[in-house]
């Protein structure tokens, strides 16, 4: 959600321009489903494209975060694709491995049960993040932040900070769940002698 206007405000692009923006993350996003459909198809750890989606979005937001001070448009852009990618992957990924674990009887409320966390997430996500940006712009033109980084970047640059945080959380947090799917596969292939 803030995306289009630190488009426009930092980096002075226009409302087409930030909105084409939101085309190039559906892009990414769509692509990221056909490229986890693919490689799910042909037998791939749910958990670890999962965990591939999640550093894509940590090299995204890193994009996204040095576009300011390079007043790059063409990385911002960048970094907003490969946001969609990641999104796209992780999903996947997540509803993937969220239909695998329930039963056949329980397929439908293993989905809703999943759409209700990923819009719950994003809801709380928005509000949170626009919060979160008011707050620090407004420290930051302040001044109480210091002459550095009084900048009017700063308040996006802290949800994007923490949207990394969270990224590298999840990271960790998906580690043992491929961990683990690996010892399961190791144990079904020793229990049928292959």
């Amino acid at each position: 959600i803030l995306l289009e206007p630190y488009g426009g405000q930092i980096l002075g692009l226009s409302v087409g321009q930030t909105t084409a923006l939101t085309a190039l993350l559906a892009a990414g996003g769509l692509t990221g489903f056909l490229l986890a459909a693919h490689v799910l198809g042909r037998g791939a750890d749910p958990y670890r494209i999962a965990a591939l989606g999640t550093l894509v979005g940590i090299v995204a937001f890193t994009a996204v975060i040095f576009a300011a001070p390079f007043e790059s448009a063409l990385l911002f852009a960048f970094g907003v694709m490969l946001i969609g990618l990641g999104g796209g992957l992780f999903a996947h990924a997540t509803l993937t491995a969220a239909m695998s674990m329930a039963r056949e009887s329980q397929i439908g409320l293993a989905l809703g049960a999943w759409s209700a966390a990923q819009a719950t997430a994003a809801g709380a996500a928005i509000a949170v993040s626009g919060g979160i940006r008011d707050l620090v712009s407004g420290l930051a033109a302040q001044g109480k932040l210091g002459p550095v980084i009084n900048g009017p970047a700063t308040g996006y640059g802290a949800v994007y900070l923490i949207e990394i945080a969270l990224l590298f959380a999840t990271l960790a947090a998906i580690g043992p769940l491929v961990r683990s799917a690996d010892e399961s596969s190791a144990t079904n292939s020793s229990d049928f002698g292959l």
